[in-house]
């Protein structure tokens, strides 16, 4: 069987090399996967992914410039798009980012990286994503992102609050809310929520047992129209 999984991983790089941009190194091979082959998402030992509707990406300021036209052809059918942060204020490449996808047809999504201490603050930063939304066509989820040590310092009443007062502006102007967090940090310190969850956990199979919409598998994927890395995320059914 490992010698099974090795020969099918050997051949699913083989088949990369054709579509791979050419930044790509001999080092990155190993973490493309994810993609399409024979009408069919598979990991990176070319095992199937069950239950996936669609693939797409997010993207912030860390992408650069991104040829939106070269990524819409390249199995990218929907994006999640920073639009700020509670700490830097406005992504520099929001704008750029979100006209470049809404000119490709690519149905997208904004994500907020909450810095939030309190739910008025949670209010105000879904406020500005809706705005964003309406002022760039968004149609997809309104996603507050939440991680790290400052926001787990805060404690799962806390960030239970925040989310709801987030949750609750976005749904009041007519959008979907969503919770953006890994599958450690959802389960240790978010615990639940009021609403769809997207859930990082990088590796070859789903196991967050809480129930997501959306996955996070990857921040080693190669897309056409992109210089480097980029996040890959599946949809489910």
């Amino acid at each position: 069987m490992k010698l099974f999984r090795r020969i099918t991983a050997l051949a699913c790089v083989l088949a990369c090399l054709v579509v791979t941009p050419v930044s790509a190194t001999v080092a990155d091979y190993y973490d493309i996967g994810f993609m399409k082959f024979n009408g069919v998402y598979v990991n990176r030992f070319g095992l199937p992914i069950p239950n996936v509707a669609a693939r797409g990406i997010d993207v912030s300021s860390y992408q650069g410039t991104i040829n939106w036209a070269e990524v819409a052809t390249d199995d990218v059918s929907f994006a999640f798009i920073r639009c700020g942060t509670t700490n830097t204020g406005v992504d520099k490449m929001f704008t750029t980012n979100a006209a470049g996808a809404a000119a490709n047809g690519i149905p997208f999504g904004l994500y907020y990286r909450t810095y939030a201490p309190n739910e008025e603050i949670a209010k105000l930063e879904a406020t500005y994503t809706v705005m964003c939304a309406q002022n760039y066509g968004a149609t997809l989820p309104l996603v507050m992102d939440i991680e790290g040590s400052t926001l787990a310092a805060l404690g799962t009443a806390q960030l239970q609050k925040n989310i709801q007062a987030f949750c609750d502006v976005v749904r009041a102007a007519g959008y979907t809310p969503m919770v953006y967090s890994s599958k450690s940090f959802m389960n240790t310190y978010i615990k639940s929520c009021p609403c769809d969850k997207w859930i990082a956990q990088y590796g070859d199979n789903f196991t967050y047992t809480g129930g997501a919409k959306y996955w996070q598998c990857s921040s080693h994927g190669w897309v056409k129209g992109i210089e480097g890395r980029v996040d890959i995320d599946f949809r489910f059914n």
